[in-house]
């Protein structure tokens, strides 16, 4: 299973120093090259939830509709009955709150 899983993730990526990026140009801080092991197309910490799966699932078949204003994608995803992690219906709010918090 573990190499199934570094597929879906990588694990030697560094944990972020700071909680955000820095707004500062030239203040950031990037990995040495040789220090870790990158997988060029995976830069995730873990492997993505059930729930995110079925959330990128959902928004592809809500965005290949056509879809393309956050109240079509609200209403898209009700409409695929797909709701947020605490069962509650989606809200523009609640759509960008959940977008902020998978984005870190």
């Amino acid at each position: 299973m573990a190499e199934m899983s570094e597929h879906l993730f990588n694990p030697h990526l560094m944990a972020w120093r700071r909680d955000r990026p820095s707004d500062t140009p030239n203040s950031g801080e990037i990995e040495e090259v040789d220090a870790v092991r990158n997988i060029v197309w995976q830069t995730r910490g873990e492997e993505p939830s059930a729930f995110e799966r079925d959330l990128a699932d959902t928004l592809i078949n809500v965005f290949g509709s056509g879809v393309t204003s956050l109240p079509e994608v609200v209403a898209g995803l009700d409409a695929a009955g797909l709701r947020q992690q605490n069962g509650a219906r989606w809200t523009q709010e609640s759509f960008r709150a959940c977008m902020a918090r998978l984005a870190r």
